[in-house]
């Protein structure tokens, strides 16, 4: 599945031909924003539609960012994807998926939010989402410590 990014600073477009291309050529390292080939902005989005089992409903999102989950194996990479429900709206989704390449060892490279199942996550990984949200802007540290202060 390839990944057509768009960016709405410079207008253009790029193409990522798989999730590891788009991770490893079109994100920004620190703030996991997808990055334009053109200018090097990170205004950018990937934008999905996805029909629902509801009859004539569809999920429209526009992906704006990515949060890496440190690796658990050699071949299986989970990950969220960070959405919104407008072209030029905040963050306001998270979307979890994970990747499974074996190409290395003679198989192919398997991806979507869940080609055997939902990813699976340590529980450490939730504090490394957490960190990453409140790194990138999308909730601040304040609503986190005063979510954790009501515990």
């Amino acid at each position: 599945m390839g990944y057509k990014i768009e960016c709405r600073s410079c207008k253009s477009s790029t193409w990522a031909h798989n999730i590891v291309q788009l991770f490893e050529k079109h994100t920004h390292k620190k703030s996991g924003r997808f990055t334009c080939s053109h200018c090097h902005g990170m205004d950018t989005y990937i934008y999905r539609e996805s029909k629902l089992q509801e009859q004539d409903e569809v999920w429209k999102r526009w992906i704006k960012g990515v949060i890496r989950i440190d690796a658990q194996s050699e071949t299986y990479f989970p990950y969220v994807f960070l959405t919104s429900q407008r072209e030029d709206g905040p963050i306001q989704g998270l979307h979890f998926h994970y990747y499974k390449d074996t190409r290395e060892q003679g198989g192919r490279l398997k991806h979507g939010h869940g080609p055997g199942g939902p990813p699976v996550l340590r529980i450490d990984d939730v504090f490394v989402i957490l960190e990453r949200l409140v790194s990138q802007g999308v909730i601040s540290s304040e609503s986190v410590k005063k979510f954790a202060d009501g515990l």
